[in-house]
């Protein structure tokens, strides 16, 4: 049987950022931090608080991200690749338990725009777990 997740993150997509290097070893920028943390309370706030046993199948995951607007900007796309837009999202959705691990994701399809009117910034998630 397959079993299908839709829901809705009101958090501005941001992408991950490389790694910063001192002398101590690498970090992650203290902003990263923040949005990964702002990603965890938004998803524990909808249904993935631990009471819900995490996917264990192989999943497909379709990720749309709708961005901030940037003004003034030649560009008709937001910026941000959309391997780096996804990392954050699927670290925490790990993290809180929506599936056991990342290399359950068989098959990624991922979208990225600008808000349409009337639309805020947020990532829409759909999870298809195969049979």
């Amino acid at each position: 049987m397959t079993t299908t997740s839709e829901f809705v993150v009101d958090v501005v997509p941001q992408p991950a950022p490389r790694p910063r290097f001192s002398k101590w070893g690498a970090y992650d920028p203290a902003s990263y931090k923040a949005h990964k943390l702002e990603l965890k309370k938004a998803l524990e706030g909808l249904e993935f608080d631990g009471s819900v046993p995490p996917l264990m199948g192989e999943l497909h995951l379709t990720l749309e991200f709708v961005c901030k607007p940037i003004a003034k900007s030649k560009f008709t796309t937001p910026s941000g690749d959309c391997d780096n837009l996804a990392k954050p999202i699927m670290d925490v959705m790990t993290q809180v338990g929506v599936y056991g691990d990342d290399r359950q994701v068989v098959g990624l399809f991922i979208v990225k725009r600008f808000p349409r009117d009337g639309e805020t910034p947020h990532i829409a998630v759909r999870i298809k777990e195969l049979p």
